[in-house]
Formats: C-alpha cells, sequence, structure tokens
C-alpha cells in the first residue's frame, strides 16, 4: 500500500513544501505529491511551480516516490517529458513516478498562452503523449512515431531511467478509462469521481477484459482528502474541490473502513490532499500509523 501527501502549494513557499515532504517521510509515507498547475485555482494566493519543486524534493529525501498528480499532457512536449522524467529518475535514485493527463483548467491555459482545444482532441493529443513516454521510457532505441497531434524522429531518450518507469494516467471519463485500458499502465482516480467510483471500477473492469487485460494489470491509485481525526478541516475552503466528504475523514474507525472499500475496488495507492499547516500532516500521520496497520 502507498500512501502518499500532496505537497503545499497554493499560498505557500518553498521552505513549507521541503519542510512537509521531509516530514512525510519522516513519519513513514511512501510518496510525495505536486500538483501541476501554473496558476491556483484562487490565482491571487499564488502557487509554486511544480516541476522545480520536484527538482528540489528529489534532493532532500531518500526514501519517498515523487511525482506530479498529474502531469498536464499540454504544458509540455512529450519527448522533451520524457527527459524531464528520466534526469528526475536518475537525480532521485530511481523514485519517479510518471502520471499523466489531459488537462482541463482553463484559466492557466489563456492566461499561460496555451491553446484550449475541446476535450476530444486533448484526449488524442494525451494518446500520442502515453505512446511517446512509454516508447522513450522503456527503450534505448530511437523511438520514431508519427501521431496525429505529436510525432518523434528516432528520438533518443539516453540515459536511461534509474528504474522501469510505468506510465498512470489521471482522469475518470469514458475515453479516459478506455485509453487507460488500451495502453496505460495504471489509474488515478481524481478526488471528483469518488462519488461513482465502483462503477468507474466496474467500466475500467469491463474495458479492460475487452482488451485481453485484467485490472490487476494497473496499479490503481486514488486522489482523496485525508482529515482524519480533524472535525474542523472539512470546513476549509481549500479543500472544497477535492470532495471532502467522500474522503478519509472523521474517526480511525470510520477511516478504517473507508479504506477497506477502497482497497476491496483494487486501490493500492492513496495521494492524499490533507489542511494546510502542522495539522494536515497530524492527519496524515493517524493515516499512516494508526488507520494503514488495521487495513493491511
Amino acid at each position: 500500500m502507498d500512501i502518499g501527501v500532496v505537497l503545499p502549494q497554493l499560498r505557500a513557499t518553498p521552505e513549507q513544501a521541503i519542510a512537509a515532504a521531509r516530514r512525510a517521510e519522516g513519519m513513514g509515507a511512501d510518496s510525495v505529491w505536486v500538483i501541476d498547475h501554473v496558476v491556483g485555482f484562487r490565482p491571487e494566493l499564488g502557487i509554486l511551480e511544480p516541476w522545480t519543486m520536484l527538482a528540489a524534493v528529489a534532493m532532500i529525501t531518500q526514501r519517498v516516490d515523487i511525482g506530479a498528480m498529474v502531469l498536464c499532457q499540454s504544458f509540455r512536449n512529450p519527448a522533451l517529458l520524457a527527459k524531464m522524467i528520466t534526469t528526475l529518475d536518475l537525480v532521485s535514485n530511481g523514485r519517479v513516478r510518471a502520471l499523466v493527463g489531459a488537462g482541463w483548467f482553463e484559466t492557466e491555459y489563456k492566461q499561460y498562452g496555451w491553446d484550449f482545444p475541446r476535450a476530444g482532441i486533448r484526449i488524442e493529443q494525451l494518446r500520442d503523449t502515453v505512446r511517446i513516454l512509454r516508447g522513450m521510457l522503456t527503450s534505448a532505441n530511437g523511438l520514431t512515431y508519427e501521431g496525429k497531434h505529436h510525432r518523434v524522429r528516432e528520438a533518443v531518450n539516453l540515459p536511461a531511467p534509474a528504474h522501469r518507469i510505468g506510465v498512470e494516467v489521471g482522469g475518470a471519463g469514458d475515453r479516459i478509462l478506455r485509453l487507460i485500458a488500451a495502453e496505460g499502465d495504471g489509474w488515478n482516480c481524481p478526488a471528483a469521481a469518488l462519488a461513482s467510483v465502483d462503477e468507474r471500477i466496474a467500466f475500467l473492469r469491463n474495458e479492460c477484459a475487452r482488451r485481453g487485460r485484467s485490472l490487476s494489470d494497473l496499479r490503481l491509485s486514488v486522489q482523496i482528502v485525508c482529515a482524519v481525526g480533524d472535525d474542523n478541516a472539512l470546513a476549509h475552503p481549500l479543500l472544497g474541490t477535492f470532495a471532502p466528504e467522500l474522503g478519509f475523514v472523521g474517526s480511525i474507525d470510520s477511516t478504517v473502513d473507508r479504506m477497506r472499500h477502497l482497497v476491496g475496488l483494487g486501490f493500492s495507492g492513496f495521494h492524499c490532499i490533507v489542511p494546510p499547516g502542522p495539522a494536515g500532516l497530524d492527519c496524515l500521520e493517524r493515516l499512516v500509523n494508526q488507520v494503514r496497520p488495521r487495513v493491511t
């Protein structure tokens, strides 16, 4: 089981993000994450740029996996992204996770000058991105690929990553889940989809079966609020976007039941959004050291 935490980026300093990463590793968490956004959901609060923070976190931790939840395919050329992931994996001695998504936050696209095509085109772009990433992260030979939106010509990615990096995909729509069933190495369920997670798992299982795959072939993780043992945390405005009522909230006992249900569906990764400040990391520590032992 992988329990991770999303580091503070909104209205945060680099020192706060680094301190949170250190504490998470020290308490026994398995991974630390950033969100791949350049504009905060409340833009006036500010946000730290994610890739720079990942590089910093890689240098001050030794054990936890690191990654972005999830990398927006629109922000970087996919071949360059493969190179960036590989270099960060080497810097971190093989601790990088690669999660990608189609992109959705139109405000930051407009502010930063990216085109924001309709959803179907962004999913087509994502498919090209997944294929290029999988090719360049798994083979030392030059990759040639001609996609509808992206292409590479004998693209060499050397030195190779320090470990095998699967390409996991975030999102919950039918087209995204079909893409995962056909070509992905894992699914990251967004918090907003937790209301229909049982049905989404069933859909993904059926799509995998249609392609001769098993759901167990995929690494299943979920973005989820963790405010266990802190009733006041649910009222925090920064958590409202992430369906806090469907997360790990309330007592230790109720959280054990919630986690057991999600584990029963096949999830093994829990990437937690916690309340700001020390109180949020206290919630994470309860999940790691009081809830997890009763589930595993």
